[in-house]
């Protein structure tokens, strides 16, 4: 049949000849040809080979080869083979005793990094093909079905091919040609290329967005102990690694070293006690490398991690985590478009969406273990039986209600926040929200609902054309009938609002309607990144705007919550009813308003209203700027800096006042002063720094305790400062008398506190210290989001 198909199978398994037991990780390579493969755990392997490919060619050299093994080559005609294969284990040879100043592991590890070096000079781009497969195994009741194999099931596949593309500094992109996926995945969530930017010869290897040093880091000299295992005469040593202290993040393991060319064959390594794994996982990392033209580069990845997420005694599920990688078809040095790192970090292509046997047949890197192909067919039973009596009382009642809201939150709709939410203006919201591409390069954006206490219909269309092959420059337009924030909505967003308006009666926002239109064009750069609800943003652009918009007050209703509502809930504030129409830009760097896409970012908006230009009812000019900053000041400790200003010309109308952020209800999201009251200062010019020092676990993996606190207790230290005030033409303009920081003794907010971070892994709590408008210090405990 093979032949029949076209193609040349080579299958079968590599073997220690001492213990006969299986062995991993064995590069599998037909010397005629460019195919290639590796055994899995039990040893087995499979390599199919097009005929095209073997014209002319009547013998095959298939060369096995492992680190630590003698190589061997079988010579077979170019036909199907079953091969059982033998590696004789090479036994490295004792390190001799030496008195010397330093190990002699220390001087091979400076000629490898010296060649790292030129590398980094002469290697500027590359392609190549990835085959990823990610499997998750877990307990039988976490499964909600049992595979046999005792209380281990697997329980969910995700699998991959994707063409790759690396450029430096440090840019990837990936292209899915192919997937597969067990059913309980979706495919949109099949993004699997894992590991291709996982490489332990680049400086830092990031790990669930830990950063660890690599011990072949340009500076692993100093923060690494290397120590050689075998003799300094071998071509291939051994050497053992382990970071000086915990006080960094960084490996512990092996590297075995090919010391005629100076460059790493294979790393096995593990996290050090520094670095956070989620549940104090545990983890192992090997990778394998391979030299092609004179580049080396990643060749087979293999990542293994146990743990067991206890959270407060009451659940323990297993997770066993296993991802294999393998990179083949390297072009070194190949012309790449650089438009193509403009895109996500991983692009699916339309022939992925097709299941392909012929491709995955004659591609096939990793044969499935029984376990896995079977699990393909099982899982599909489950979700195509729902009645079955493997099905736990939870899976079959509770997951039709989970999986919907998860819907909710994919293409088409825009999200749950959408479709119902609560504040002390409209009340009660139902309502519906999408955004689809009837066109490659058309989006469009469409909400309606009804507001049942204000009696208000609410509706909203935004078409963006995106023009060019990359789709940078955009051209949008939008008509709507809100309600609009004065403050800023990305900061306490609407879910929280309903959460605290419902429970509380505690509305954060300051509103007014708002009905009319805009137009802008823009231009965006630097790779796409995820932000929400398969929504896609580029890190940085500019955007140039015209509105025009009729503006009218909105009254608060009687507050209702499920609990009683605090005393002195705030009315509110009124606005000056008109047509407002400005122009103006937004610029961004490295920054989104909607998440946090970098530690390092801007931004910047630009608004004015000009009665004489845009026949406006309003003269004002306001500008807004974001700054965010984190720095590293020890290894482990990190500080976090955010800044915000604001300065206004001109009269401005209450509807553009500013107000200083804060928490609500002891809730807090993000920078914003937890011991300010919610809306205390206003100003039409502001100016606001906080500070965010992490200091870590201190001592690493002290305070990891289970089911609260697995992954570590860090501690953190915070403070900030903020201003505002008044312009005389406001003051005059709209008499009003809201408050200010500069009408009270101290001209400014400031405060001072210590928090514990990552508490049940997702959460912070902190003790707040208000230090001004106040004759002693104001204590309040808040809870916020952990701090990654």
């Amino acid at each position: 049949m093979s032949r029949a198909q076209g193609d040349v199978t080579l299958r079968g398994a590599v073997f220690d000849t001492d213990s006969v037991g299986p062995l991993r990780f064995v590069s599998v390579r037909v010397l005629e040809t460019r195919s290639a493969t590796m055994t899995d755990k039990r040893g087995a392997f499979l390599l199919r080979i097009p005929r095209a490919q073997l014209r002319g060619i009547d013998t095959l050299s298939i060369i096995f080869s492992l680190v630590g093994y003698a190589p061997d080559t079988v010579r077979r005609p170019a036909g199907d083979a079953v091969l059982e294969v033998g590696l004789e284990e090479r036994a490295f040879t004792g390190a001799e005793v030496v008195v010397s100043a330093e190990d002699p592991a220390v001087a091979i590890m400076r000629r490898v990094l010296a060649r790292k070096a030129q590398q980094r000079d002469s290697l500027e781009r590359y392609t190549y093909m990835l085959y990823t497969k990610f499997v998750v195994n877990t307990d039988t009741a976490t499964a909600s079905r049992s595979s046999g194999r005792g209380d281990t099931t697997v329980f969910s596949i995700l699998e991959s091919y994707s063409r790759g593309y690396y450029s430096k500094p440090g840019r990837y992109f990936n292209e899915i040609v192919q997937r597969r996926q067990t059913a309980n995945i979706p495919p949109q969530a099949n993004f699997v290329s894992f590991g291709t930017n996982l490489n332990a010869y680049d400086d830092v290897i990031s790990l669930l967005n830990e950063e660890i040093e690599s011990p072949l880091h340009p500076n692993a000299i100093d923060d690494y102990d290397f120590i050689l295992k075998s003799s300094v005469e071998d071509d291939t040593v051994l050497i053992d690694v382990a970071p000086y202290s915990n006080g960094r993040k960084a490996f512990t393991g092996t590297i075995f070293i090919d010391q005629r060319k100076n460059i790493p064959l294979e790393v096995r390594l593990t996290p050090n006690r520094a670095v956070n794994l989620p549940f104090d996982a545990k983890l192992t990392y090997r990778q394998s490398f391979v030299e092609v033209e004179g580049a080396v580069v990643p060749e087979a990845l293999s990542i293994q991690s146990s743990l067991v997420a206890e959270i407060l005694f009451l659940f323990a599920p297993r997770l066993d985590i296993e991802i294999e990688t393998f990179c083949y078809e390297y072009d070194i040095n190949a012309s790449i478009d650089n438009d193509l790192f403009e895109q996500r970090r991983v692009e699916v292509s339309d022939q992925a969406n097709t299941f392909d046997s012929t491709y995955w047949r004659l591609n096939q890197k990793l044969p499935l273990r029984k376990e896995e192909a079977n699990a393909y067919a099982e899982i599909q039973n489950l979700i195509d039986n729902p009645d079955s009596l493997q099905t736990t009382f939870l899976d079959r009642y509770i997951g039709p209600v989970t999986r919907t809201l998860a819907r909710l939150g994919r293409r088409p709709f825009s999200g749950f926040e959408d479709i119902f939410r609560y504040n002390r203006i409209h009340g009660p919201y139902l309502g519906l929200g999408l955004r689809f591409r009837p066109d490659t390069v058309i989006e469009v954006e469409a909400l309606a609902g009804y507001g049942f206490e204000d009696k208000q219909g609410y509706g909203s269309a935004k078409t963006t054309w995106f023009i060019g092959e990359r789709q940078k420059w955009t051209l949008d337009a939008a008509l709507y009938k809100v309600l609009q924030r004065r403050d800023d909505p990305n900061v306490v967003r609407t879910g929280l609002i309903t959460f605290t308006s419902l429970l509380f009666g505690n509305d954060y926002g300051d509103y007014y309607y708002r009905t009319g239109g805009e137009v802008g064009i823009g231009y965006t750069w630097g790779q796409l990144r995820f932000i929400r609800n398969d929504l896609w943003s580029r890190p940085s652009g500019i955007r140039f705007f015209v509105r025009s918009d009729d503006h009218r007050s909105a009254t608060s209703i009687p507050a209702w919550s499920l609990f009683k509502p605090s005393a002195g809930l705030r009315e509110n504030p009124s606005i000056f009813d008109g047509t407002m129409r400005t122009m103006g830009l937004t610029l961004t760097l490295d920054y989104s308003p909607i998440r946090l896409i970098s530690r390092t970012g801007t931004w910047l908006n630009v608004e004015t209203s000009r009665p004489g230009i845009l026949a406006s009812n309003y003269d004002f000019t306001k500008a807004s700027w974001i700054g965010v900053l984190r720095l590293k000041t020890l290894p482990l400790w990190t500080l976090d800096v955010v800044a915000t200003a604001g300065w206004s010309w001109g009269a401005v109308p209450p509807q553009k006042f500013s107000s200083l952020e804060s928490s609500v209800s002891g809730l807090v999201v993000g920078s914003v002063f937890r011991g300010m009251s919610v809306k205390e200062f206003y100003g039409d010019r502001y100016a606001t720094i906080s500070l965010s020092h992490n200091f870590g676990e201190v001592i690493p993996g002290l305070l990891r305790i289970p089911d609260i606190a697995s992954f570590g207790i860090e501690f953190i230290a915070f403070g900030g400062i903020g201003w505002t005030t008044f312009s005389p033409q406001t003051l005059e303009y709209t008499k009003t008398t809201l408050p200010t920081t500069d009408l009270t003794s101290d001209k400014a907010y400031y405060e001072v506190g210590l928090g514990i971070n990552r508490i049940l892994l997702f959460f912070r709590l902190d003790v707040n210290a208000r230090l001004s408008q106040t004759s002693t210090p104001a204590f309040r405990v808040t809870l916020s989001g952990a701090t990654f």
